[in-house]
């Protein structure tokens, strides 16, 4: 045997360990259901074990809260059925919007309790909808004015209301990123960890996402915490997300993440 075949055999052993070492924790992780299973194909989930997709990214060590457009015009001003909610905001998401808001406040108040950087999207247009681009001919009822900034329906909704400490970014597009400066904030709090509620999955958290792994940041989705109007999009892009570009995880885990965080620097002086 030469050299080469060392070095060919080490690889074949090396990847029959990794493979091993990750179907042992896909049955690790068999007894916990995720929103995707029901969406994925035999093959699917045949590919997923085979690719190796999936592998958590972890937390890092200074991690900032993001709030993403849960406003009323996404959740509506109560809890309701999505085809009632839709015929007052052309965005609603349906009662789902609400359980999210609800794994939402614990977080923010773990965030707060930790001085951790809080940060909103303020996703509003202008009367004449010119700053909507493009958009506005997406939708049939794009013309609608319940987009309209400094109004009640693009106002974020009372539970999670900000504070005067928060930052707040004003967006027009799908991801926080494009045209605002909150890679700035993010550079100024040294931030290497996102974590990202909100909606939609399909949409403005999946963009920002996306940019933020792009950027190298560590990527954290409470799965609880976030929501889409389409049942299909959202375990669809969870799963996508999770595979590549994300930890999608259950919020308690991210609870506990917080919790153990260092206490702010006045508190243990």
């Amino acid at each position: 045997m030469n050299d080469s075949d060392v070095i060919h055999v080490g690889a074949i052993a090396s990847r029959f360990a990794f493979q091993d070492t990750f179907y042992r924790t896909l049955d690790a992780m068999s007894d916990t259901k995720r929103i995707w299973d029901d969406f994925l194909t035999e093959r699917d989930q045949e590919v997923l074990k085979v690719a190796g997709y999936g592998k958590r990214g972890g937390f890092g060590k200074r991690p900032a809260l993001f709030i993403i457009d849960v406003q009323y015009n996404f959740c509506g001003d109560t809890p309701e059925d999505i085809l009632e909610g839709l015929k007052q905001y052309r965005t609603h998401c349906g009662r789902e919007a609400w359980d999210a808001v609800a794994h939402m406040v614990p977080l923010l108040e773990l965030a707060r309790e930790k001085n951790i950087p809080v940060f909103y999207t303020e996703s509003g247009r202008r009367p004449d909808l010119m700053d909507s681009g493009v958009q506005v001919g997406k939708n049939h009822r794009g013309g609608e004015k319940t987009v309209v900034a400094n109004t009640h329906a693009t106002q974020t909704v009372e539970p999670l209301a900000p504070r005067p400490q928060d930052i707040r970014i004003t967006k027009q597009k799908p991801s926080c990123f494009f045209g605002t400066i909150f890679m700035s904030h993010l550079n100024f709090f040294d931030v290497d960890t996102l974590i990202l509620v909100g909606c939609t999955s399909s949409g403005c958290l999946r963009a920002t996402a996306v940019d933020a792994y792009s950027y190298n940041f560590k990527v954290i989705i409470p799965e609880e915490a976030a929501f889409d109007r389409f049942q299909a999009s959202h375990a669809v892009n969870m799963f996508d997300l999770n595979c590549k570009y994300a930890d999608v995880i259950p919020s308690v885990e991210v609870a506990d993440y917080l919790k153990g965080l260092p206490a702010p620097v006045a508190e243990q002086a």
